[in-house]
């Protein structure tokens, strides 16, 4: 007798994924699948099975034609050599409405076989077939953050993954900066870092060179508000990144991290990932629940000096709106920024809302009990 699980391969990978993992060991593996899926961009199948951790020689995939109940039915009968004394698990999550159907109407014919459901953002796995009490059981894996990127097919570079938690200056100094930018010098300091963003980014502000002594001299307004620099007579390349802007990363992951309690594996902090041929560095990225959430930190979004918030918020939500396409409907997306976004005119608050972007201005940011309970809600 042999235990085999049966899935549909869609876009919503991590359901697969799940289900796998939670029922932890079958001597065979079916993926009912389609030419879109398998095709050379998107190989769903392959970063299912890397995801889970399964055997390869242990699958078969199974193509079919997608809006054909016959041809569902002919392949499925024909191709997959199940006895009778076999287990069979089916997981109809997956796939287009046609292809759930004809999957459930071929195996709720056959006695050996358990038909299940996997729905989105609940932790649960419910059993449609047999129907009985009680079909609803917890699910109790999580995936981390590596596996569910991967089952995406998101290529994980090492070398930025395996650092993707360093923290560029001590919590307490980074604490220190963010008090100071929601004080009485957020303007100084915004002024700045945003000339030296303009100038240095990427270079190194030395003291000794005349063109970049007066700005040396103005950038120790970050050490009179409690960074520490490296050098007494430059600031390195990372801490140029640190002073204008990656020093809000720092201190949102680490709110994040130690509120919620994550694991290293299931965090990472200004992490390049590449889909495709396309690589995107991601603020903060991380799994709850077996969810994926992508943060991204922004100093500042208005426009000008009056604070008139329009088209950097605008493009920002809707980069947003793109990446979230790129992993599942089980993602969640957060702007956090220095900004007031109680400010916003109601029409950018229901654009966000409409594109599922979560927003947190100083008005959450800036009060430490309300921060850490918008944290826990997430």
């Amino acid at each position: 007798m042999s235990r085999i699980i049966v899935n549909i391969v869609s876009d919503q990978a991590i359901q697969n994924v799940l289900f796998i993992r939670e029922q932890k060991v079958a001597d065979r593996y079916i993926f009912l699948s389609t030419e879109k899926m398998e095709s050379p961009e998107r190989k769903m199948t392959d970063n299912i099975i890397n995801a889970a951790g399964i055997r390869k020689e242990l699958c078969r995939i199974v193509t079919v034609v997608e809006d054909s109940l016959h041809d569902i039915d002919s392949k499925l009968s024909d191709e997959l050599n199940i006895n009778e004394e076999d287990k069979v698990l089916v997981n109809i999550t997956g796939g287009t409405k046609i292809m759930s159907l004809g999957v459930y109407i071929h195996f709720s014919g056959k006695s050996n076989s358990e038909i299940f459901y996997v729905p989105i953002e609940k932790n649960e796995i419910h059993r449609v077939f047999p129907l009985m009490e009680n079909s609803t059981q917890s699910l109790l894996f999580r995936v981390d953050l590596k596996d569910y990127l991967m089952s995406y097919g998101v290529s994980v570079p090492e070398k930025s993954f395996g650092s993707k938690n360093t923290l560029l200056k001590p919590a307490a100094q980074t604490e220190t900066l963010f008090k100071a930018f929601i004080g009485e010098q957020k303007e100084k300091l915004l002024s700045c870092a945003e000339k030296i963003r303009k100038q240095f980014r990427g270079k190194k502000l030395r003291r000794e060179k005349p063109a970049e002594t007066a700005l040396f001299h103005e950038a120790m307004i970050f050490t009179e508000n409690g960074v520490m620099f490296e050098n007494d007579d430059s600031i390195t390349e990372k801490e140029i990144k640190y002073i204008t802007g990656e020093w809000l990363e720092e201190y949102i992951y680490t709110k994040i991290k130690n509120i919620l309690g994550l694991s290293d594996d299931a965090i990472g902090l200004g992490v390049q990932l590449i889909k495709g041929n396309a690589p995107n560095e991601y603020d903060i990225i991380f799994t709850h629940n077996n969810a994926l959430y992508v943060i991204e930190c922004k100093t500042d979004i208005a426009d000008n000096d009056a604070g008139k918030i329009s088209y950097l918020f605008t493009n920002t939500i809707y980069k947003a709106a793109t990446l979230k396409k790129e992993f599942g409907l089980w993602v969640n997306y957060y702007l956090f920024a220095l900004n007031d976004f109680s400010k916003l005119k109601a029409e950018q608050k229901d654009r966000a809302k409409l594109l599922g972007i979560r927003l947190a201005g100083i008005e959450i940011i800036g009060n430490d009990e309300v921060l850490k309970n918008f944290i826990k809600a997430m």
